[in-house]
């Protein structure tokens, strides 16, 4: 099948429903607008819908009614509380809104599949799970971990994803082997002391000095006790404490938080473990108490290689070979997908976005995020000779 002609067929379809996600951003869980909307489309595709499972989560099922396997497509629906900052048709109707992490294509991509694959179902083998997803930007643990844990997923056996990235032009796509996401866990740190004259340091018990001993003593478990060929990120991302205006007291309380970062198992745990060791140990010994809260997020991602082999393949046979760029290194940043490749053999990828010529070229998570919708046609084209050839595979 030449899936970048079919995949230009629905190009209108996926632009428009893009553009309408974006204008009404939704947040974590609460996604009624936008799941009612995804749940009412794949319906009207001729898709059985299942909700219920996890807030806001929506899957579609098609069953080709041929053998081969089942593969699972996810596509994370929610939005991030950034004040949009584009001049646009479709910029976001929301105060404090915004879908400036490509969520929003990520949804319409995979409608746009769903509706491909349900009109040129003889072509296609097994049955296909589309999993639209909740809450990947949190609150914790996130939709992935919640949905994995649903069930929904239990009798899949290949499973892909993919996130916009303005790194590269709309038209080509990313692959890494192996390790692509690190781990990502959050902690909070409230450090109790005894608030006094600032003439009269002796009296009190210094919240700050202690503040500061602990964030110098965590950059030594990077350098001193995780081996060097192994990578590791501790960062304070947060301090508050006392008032600008107030500059002859010493604060009782101060607050601080954080996030550490790895690729291991065991390394993500003994950072953990070793932060609020020396929280609590420095803490004691200014003579301030300590509350240390982890907030574990997400595990490491790590890519089934013979999954990543189905994907570069494909994007190779679509696109052309000079359009797949396989990544050198791993990201330290942190993806909810990662629960689902702990679930069933699962792999990641990267569609490009960006348009220097438009002036889209800003990072994610930005206030002017955008994308160079020309994406849409090859990144739906990949996803569809993907979807194919996983469902053939060794069946």
């Amino acid at each position: 099948m030449d899936f970048l002609k079919i995949a230009s067929l629905y190009e209108k379809d996926i632009k428009n429903w893009r553009r309408d996600i974006h204008m009404n951003p939704e947040i974590g869980f609460n996604l009624p607008i936008t799941s009612k909307k995804v749940a009412k489309l794949l319906k009207s595709f001729g898709l059985r819908v299942e909700k219920d499972f996890v807030e806001s989560a929506v899957l579609g099922i098609l069953d080709t009614g041929r053998p081969g396997n089942t593969v699972a497509v996810r596509a994370d629906m929610d939005a991030l509380e950034i004040e949009e900052m584009n001049d646009v048709p479709y910029k976001s109707k929301i105060q404090g809104r915004s879908h400036s992490c490509g969520h929003d294509s990520h949804t319409a991509i995979v409608l746009g599949l769903a509706k491909l694959i349900s009109e040129n179902i003889d072509n296609f083998s097994g049955v296909i799970k589309f999993v639209f997803q909740p809450a990947e930007e949190g609150p914790a643990p996130g939709g992935a971990k919640l949905i994995c844990e649903s069930g929904v997923l239990n009798d899949v056996d290949y499973m892909i994803g993919a996130h916009a990235q303005p790194l590269y032009p709309a038209g080509y796509i990313a692959l890494r082997y192996n390790e692509a996401f690190a781990s990502g866990d959050f902690f909070e740190i409230t450090l109790r002391g005894k608030g006094c004259h600032a003439a009269s340091p002796h009296r009190g018990k210094d919240a700050i000095v202690t503040a500061m001993q602990i964030i110098n003593s965590l950059q030594t478990i990077r350098s001193r006790e995780i081996p060097p060929l192994k990578a590791g990120v501790i960062s304070i991302t947060s301090i508050n404490a006392g008032n600008l205006k107030t500059k002859n007291v010493l604060p009782e309380i101060i607050t601080m938080g954080g996030t550490y970062r790895a690729y291991d198992d065991d390394l993500r745990k003994m950072i953990g473990n070793r932060i609020e060791q020396m929280a609590e140990t420095i803490s004691k010994l200014n003579g301030c108490e300590c509350e240390y809260k982890r907030i574990p997020m997400f595990p490491s991602l790590i890519n089934d290689n013979e999954v990543i082999d189905v994907i570069k393949k494909s994007a190779e046979d679509v696109l052309g070979v000079e359009k797949v760029i396989m990544k050198p290194e791993p990201e330290m940043g942190s993806e909810d997908f990662a629960y689902y490749t702990r679930k069933t053999r699962a792999a990641f990828f990267f569609f490009g976005v960006k348009c220097e010529d438009e002036n889209i070229v800003n990072s994610l998570h930005n206030p002017r995020f955008n994308i160079d919708e020309n994406t849409f046609i090859p990144t739906l084209a990949v996803f569809a000779q993907t979807v194919k050839n996983l469902s053939e595979l060794n069946s």
